[in-house]
């Protein structure tokens, strides 16, 4: 049996789970809408790329656009409808919100029916298992974008089995959320070694007066930055190898398992875990940017930075993702709605203003490349260096084996105190029994 990342996390998470829905949940309702139109400079254009802002050649046709957002991402997203429609020269996009619950499952149901969007916005993991589906469409040949304008990683996502299935606007990864106030009455400064972390952690912890160390959500996805930590991969799929066994693997887990476990409290859910640091009973929270406008909206004074590892470990290496506009298997019929969708999709994802509008609103990071960190805000630019080190999510669809046996095996381990290595065994046998049914 499989297993569906985002279905995963939403069932073992809060928040941040219904953040990842999309991966867009969570950012403002504040939205400046400004227009960024041709004969504006392109700040961020790079010397050996020839395509700046791409608009659309033809004001002809219209096409369905597919999100799950939440509340503030939907009201960011209808801006930029609203802007895009409201130009004579452009195209038509309808949007259309999917359901809170089901978002994949609708997809799997209409697209096959011919009655899907034409684009739809996900993260990049998803590729493997829709292109196998048969649910997207290629769109190498007919693209007007350039790879040099993305970043490595960005432009890695978008491509599966040497098709091009969409285009990247956003990346995400967990990272170090920390509550400003609490590190000045502390008197410390946001902590850039493991060493400094854990003396800040200690000196807060009083789990006695309700103040704990660190809050850390603990599910497969944000387990992965420690277990990563040392080399070893969760899924490394270039290699088709599983890594959960393997020394490093066990050595980075115990980070958590070993390390900051003592400063955590006890329920390791998220909705436990986010409530100790909403209520400011936690200087530290590890999270996405998913989660940083409610926090702000409570009044948080909020930061966010890397997620320091122990010296010898290589660096925190947390899953991440691409959020991008995917192309349906709609597209493949081609005419002024295929185009109108495509040539949307060019537009978003090479606007400037667009991509930093939702970097404020939200604290995703850009994908473009060659823009640079000092226009993004301190938040932002805390997720960017910790993307840096991340490790992208697999595309390959047996990861889907992997998320539910090996979460389930380290959950037992945190809530157990037990060894991990057995778990990991036990974890791996299924994954394996899993890909061999399949």
């Amino acid at each position: 049996m499989s297993y569906d990342r985002r279905t995963l996390l939403k069932a073992m998470a809060g928040t941040s789970a219904a953040g990842m829905l999309a991966g867009c949940g969570g950012d403002s309702g504040n939205v400046t809408e400004t227009t960024v139109k041709t004969n504006t400079p392109i700040p961020w254009q790079l010397p050996d790329c020839e395509t700046g802002l791409v608009e659309p050649t033809s004001s002809e046709g219209s096409f369905q656009l597919f999100h799950g957002r939440q509340p503030g991402g939907t009201r960011l997203l209808q801006g930029t409808g609203t802007l895009f429609n409201q130009d004579s020269n452009y195209p038509t996009v309808n949007l259309q919100k999917g359901p809170s619950d089901g978002y994949l499952n609708q997809l799997r149901t209409s697209i096959p029916a011919g009655e899907g969007p034409h684009i739809f916005q996900w993260a990049h993991d998803v590729a493997g298992d829709f292109v196998q589906s048969d649910f997207l469409t290629d769109q190498s040949s007919e693209l007007r974008v350039e790879e040099c304008l993305f970043t490595d990683k960005a432009w890695d996502a978008v491509r599966y089995d040497g098709q091009t299935i969409g285009l990247p606007f956003a990346a995400e990864c967990p990272a170090l959320i920390y509550n400003q106030d609490i590190l000045d009455d502390l008197g410390y400064e946001p902590p850039e070694s493991f060493d400094e972390w854990t003396t800040i952690m200690d000196e807060y912890h009083n789990p006695q007066n309700g103040q704990f160390g660190l809050s850390h959500p603990l599910n497969a996805y944000f387990s992965s930055w420690a277990a990563q930590a040392y080399g070893a991969d969760i899924y490394n799929e270039e290699e088709d190898a599983l890594g959960i066994t393997e020394d490093d693997f066990i050595k980075g887990l115990n980070i958590i398992l070993e390390d900051l476990k003592p400063y955590m409290p006890g329920d390791p859910s998220e909705q436990a875990q986010m409530s100790r640091f909403q209520n400011g009973e936690s200087p530290f929270l590890v999270n996405g940017p998913w989660a940083i406008a409610g926090l702000q909206d409570q009044g948080l004074n909020i930061g966010a930075t890397s997620i320091p590892a122990p010296d010898d470990a290589e660096a925190s290496r947390p899953y991440s993702g691409i959020q991008m506009w995917f192309f349906s298997k709609k597209m493949r019929n081609g005419g002024s709605s295929t185009r109108a969708a495509r040539e949307f999709s060019e537009w978003y994802c090479t606007n400037v203003e667009r991509i930093l509008n939702l970097a404020n609103n939200s604290s995703y990071i850009p994908a473009i490349d060659g823009l640079e960190r000092s226009r993004l805000s301190d938040t932002v630019r805390g997720f960017a260096d910790q993307f840096d080190t991340g490790y992208l999510m697999p595309q390959n669809p047996k990861m889907n084996s992997v998320w539910t046996p090996y979460e389930t095996n380290m959950l037992s381990a945190f809530n157990n105190g037990s060894d991990p290595l057995p778990l990991m065994e036990t974890a791996a046998e299924e994954i394996r029994n899993s890909w061999n049914s399949n």
